[in-house]
């Protein structure tokens, strides 16, 4: 409970609780302070009440008239702190109920302050033969009643100025610890990959120097950040050059070679004449060179596409869509892009093309669908630019099947990482996910937040003629 509890309460929970404590010391040494005070002024008033009956008792007569005695009790009413009556000594209990009813301070009040009151019982001989009592109480309400009233707008005053005081820390502390606040906010962009973000703000030396540090672990997590993607951009640099030179010497020195083959098996078989097993053995030949050239092709395609160069991003994507329908004729695949893709500069239509060949070879291979859907389009407006490529901003890629879904996978494969380092070099994000309604969908943002929600159809911009193609 305490752990959940922030800084700033923290704090005004110990001042708060400070000036309670103080509070109720000061009501315990006020309780005190009475308690003697009262107890004081009772046994004074009792010892002047009591010299002062026995006086007039002694100026009266040995049996004095009852209403000579009646006078003297009346006499009594009017000093402070003593309550007196006649008759019985037991009328001392009746005097000290009514005196307690007469009193303005709450019963646990007059407990705390403790100052039991004294009984004195003079008896007199009457005239008419009878021996009554003059009974003396000690009456301390008064006394504690004013000590109520005290008390009582003492602590009216003293809340009052801890509220104040309370006030007044509660609001330095907020602005004590107002720097802390940014430094967390600092951290959390940092957490989410904002390197640009700084500290900044006052406070005393400590936070200052808490900043700075934070500073100074942005700029160092900013400058990794750049080493990595300069790193990450040369190895993509280094394999696509190095792919484009295993697909240069398999076009130009294999390719010939298997050419060659095929010829000669040509000649070959016109000249074996009717020998049957002459000819199937040509045939065979023929065969196997066929098939090493197309495998040639495909090896061509997956190394340096071809049509990417020559016509473009759409129609590369357009082949690579043909190729994957004439190899796996059950599965539907639709292909929608918008036409702005071929103005897109070399390394992001490479990107784009490399991550649905990934995207599509990991729906054909691993989530047995029936259909596959592949958008590329822009969104309107951007919600921001792209770092990465200045004609990304506002770019979607989206790959989606409706297949057996990811079913607990989360693991990354050699082709996914590589997927999502591509697009995170020109500035964009990948999400993952499984619709409601099953399969999977893979999405490339670039220059706009989002993530991968309920499979959809994608629409085309307002004002834009998509490429469209479908096998349906």
């Amino acid at each position: 409970m305490w752990r959940s509890i922030s800084l700033r309460t923290r704090l005004n929970l110990i001042f708060a609780s400070l000036f309670a404590l103080w509070l109720v010391v000061d009501a315990g040494h006020v309780v005190f302070q009475a308690s003697a005070r009262t107890r004081a002024e009772t046994q004074s008033a009792m010892r002047l009440t009591k010299d002062f009956v026995a006086t007039a008792l002694a100026r009266l007569p040995d049996r004095p008239e009852r209403s000579a005695v009646e006078a003297l009790v009346a006499s009594l009413q009017n000093l402070r702190h003593v309550r007196a009556g006649l008759g019985e000594p037991s009328l001392a209990s009746s005097i000290m109920l009514e005196a307690n009813n007469e009193s303005e301070a709450p019963r646990w009040f007059r407990a705390l302050v403790n100052a039991p009151g004294e009984v004195a019982a003079i008896p007199v001989s009457l005239s008419d033969g009878r021996t009554e009592s003059i009974v003396i109480v000690a009456d301390p309400a008064d006394e504690i009643d004013e000590v109520w009233a005290g008390a009582r707008d003492h602590a009216l005053v003293g809340a009052l100025m801890a509220l104040a005081a309370l006030g007044v820390t509660s609001l330095l502390v907020g602005r004590a610890v107002k720097p802390l606040g940014v430094a967390s906010a600092t951290l959390a962009r940092l957490e989410a990959g904002d390197y640009a973000a700084r500290a900044e703000g006052g406070g005393p030396p400590e936070i200052r120097n808490l900043n700075a540090k934070i500073d100074s672990l942005a700029q160092a997590l900013g400058d990794l950040k750049r080493a990595n993607s300069e790193l990450v951009e040369r190895v993509f640099d280094a394999q696509d050059e190095e792919r484009q030179v295993i697909a240069h010497e398999l076009h130009d020195e294999f390719g010939p070679h298997l050419f060659a083959l095929r010829a000669s098996a040509a000649v070959l078989a016109k000249k074996v004449g009717d020998d049957p097993a002459a000819r199937a053995a040509v045939s065979a030949i023929e065969a196997q060179v066929e098939a090493l050239q197309g495998q040639n092709r495909r090896i061509l395609a997956d190394l340096r596409p071809a049509a990417l160069e020559e016509l473009g991003l759409a129609e590369a994507l357009e082949a690579l869509v043909a190729h994957w329908r004439r190899a796996e004729p059950g599965v539907a695949v639709a292909l929608e892009a918008d036409p702005r893709v071929d103005a897109m500069s070399e390394r992001a239509s490479l990107m784009a093309y490399r991550f649905v060949q990934e995207a599509m070879t990991n729906a054909f291979r691993h989530a047995g669908a029936t259909r596959i859907d592949v958008s590329l389009r822009f969104e309107a407006p951007a919600l921001e630019p792209s770092p990465g490529d200045a004609g990304l901003g506002g770019f979607v890629i989206r790959v989606g099947d409706d297949g057996r879904g990811l079913q607990g996978e989360t693991e990354a494969g050699m082709g996914l990482a590589g997927m999502r380092d591509r697009v995170r070099l020109l500035g964009g994000q990948v999400a993952i996910g499984s619709p409601p309604g099953g399969g999977v969908v893979v999405e490339a943002r670039f220059g706009a937040a989002g993530a991968v929600g309920e499979r959809e159809k994608f629409p085309a911009n307002p004002g834009v003629n998509p490429i469209k193609s479908s096998n349906d």
